[in-house]
This record gives C-alpha cells, sequence and structure tokens, in this order.
C-alpha cells in the first residue's frame, strides 16, 4: 500500500482525536449511557474513551477491576441507539476503520477499478461505511461490526466490478475456475462464495451463521480475529462457519 492510500486513515485519526475528547463527546457518551447500560458498564468519560476500549480492549480507568461488557455488545448498542447524538455515528467509523482498511486490502484499494489511487477508493469505502451506519440506525445487529464489514465490501467490490466490466469481458477465461468452486482463493470464486451466501439466507440459511462463513472466507479474518471482533469463542464460530459451509454444499 502506498502513503498516498494513507493519508485518508491519518486525516480521519487527527479529525477523531480532537472530536473524541470534545464536550460534545462527553455529552454524547452520557445520552447513550441513559439509552443503553452496557455503555453505562463502561465507565467511559467520553467515546474516546469507548472507541480506546473497543480498538485496543483496555478498560477505561473508571471501570478498571471490573467485569467490562464484549465489545461486540457495545458496539450493537451504539448502533442501535446511535440517535442519541450526531457524535455516536462517527465513533463506530472510527471503532471499525481497522476492519475496514481489511476490506480494503481484500479489494486491492481498488486497483483497475476507476480510482486514481489507493487514498481515493479508500475515501469511497469510508463513505460508503459511513452511509451504511447511518441507514442502519435502530437495528438490532448481534454480529454488528461482521455485518457492517460485509455490507461494505458487497458495495465496493459491485462498484469495482462495474468498472471492469469491460476488461473481464476481453480477458481469457481460466478453465478449470469453475471447478475450483466457491472454496477458491481468486476474485471471480470469492464472488461466488459471496452470492451463494446471499442466496442461502434468503432460503432460510441462519443470518448468524452466514455471516461468519462470510467474514472468514469471503473478507479473510481468521477465527482468532474474528473472535476478538465478536466476543464469541473460536469454538463457536468454528460451529457457526461449518455449519454454514454444509448448508451450502448440501
Amino acid at each position: 500500500m502506498s502513503n498516498i492510500a494513507l493519508r485518508p486513515i491519518d486525516q480521519l485519526t487527527r479529525n477523531w482525536a480532537a472530536d473524541s475528547r470534545s464536550a460534545a463527546s462527553v455529552e454524547a457518551l452520557d445520552r447513550l449511557s441513559q439509552a443503553e447500560p452496557v455503555i453505562a458498564a463502561l465507565g467511559a468519560r467520553d467515546l474516546g474513551d469507548v472507541v480506546a476500549f473497543l480498538n485496543d480492549r483496555a478498560a477505561p480507568t473508571a471501570a478498571r477491576g471490573r467485569p467490562l461488557p464484549a465489545p461486540t455488545r457495545v458496539i450493537q448498542a451504539m448502533l442501535r441507539s446511535q440517535c442519541a447524538h450526531p457524535l455516536v455515528a462517527r465513533a463506530i467509523l472510527q471503532a471499525v476503520l481497522p476492519g475496514l482498511v481489511g476490506v480494503a486490502r481484500r479489494l486491492s484499494w481498488g486497483a483497475g477499478g476507476e480510482w486514481s489511487d489507493g487514498g481515493a477508493f479508500f475515501v469511497d469505502l469510508l463513505t460508503t461505511a459511513w452511509e451504511t451506519i447511518v441507514e442502519w440506525s435502530g437495528d438490532d445487529r448481534p454480529y454488528a461490526v461482521l455485518d457492517l464489514l460485509s455490507a461494505v465490501r458487497c458495495r465496493m467490490r459491485r462498484q469495482l466490478l462495474r468498472s471492469k466490466t469491460v476488461a473481464q469481458h476481453h480477458a481469457p477465461s481460466a478453465e478449470g475456475s469453475r471447478e475450483a468452486g466457491v472454496w477458491g482463493a481468486g476474485p471471480s470464486s470469492l464472488d461466488d462464495l459471496a452470492r451463494a451466501i446471499d442466496e442461502a439466507v434468503a432460503e432460510g440459511m441462519s443470518g448468524t451463521d452466514a455471516s461468519v462463513l462470510y467474514a472468514h472466507r469471503v473478507l479473510g479474518y481468521s477465527l482468532t480475529e474474528l473472535a476478538a471482533l465478536t466476543g464469541r469463542s473460536r469454538r463457536s464460530l468454528s460451529e457457526r462457519r461449518d455449519r454454514a459451509a454444509q448448508a451450502l454444499i448440501a
């Protein structure tokens, strides 16, 4: 990744450093805590503390020495009650920034698309993430982070594919690409798998099982990374992934 792709991330982080400790951030946390006991349990001073907890799992000073809620429940609560204050949506975006970088990496920072460089691609990806967060205000999603990253990847992938249509039309097809099946690592195989998962959900597959399979096989997260993102055990995630995989090939 070139330095130019890092610029939007640096700018976003600098802006958040200023906003996260502001009076508005304190007010936003107070309103959010009133709506969501799980947020109040963090003992945070402002939204900056909440995002710091989500990014590095460090307990806020006021909460040290007592049990803390799972990060996945914190994000779920923030998404559900983001209407409490406009800054909550911004905090969600900052909290999922590492995951968005992972999505950008999986999409090769928009290489071959309509963007001038990786930075321009990431700006569009951030915009898509923001629009999705705001659109989902009030939703109660147990796998909020995985759902969000999956939705952003799908939308950006469609945009990337549209700009590659002509090139793909003239490119020679690989004889064995279909035989590789949906478990292959190539872009077309990943798209096949993503579509198959979407169709399976429409036909009744568990949404949570599908989210785990999508995050593991399409987004490329390891079970250890997913455990950190969701607060679920690796064993539980493995069972959900395998159940969804079996449903696809049944």
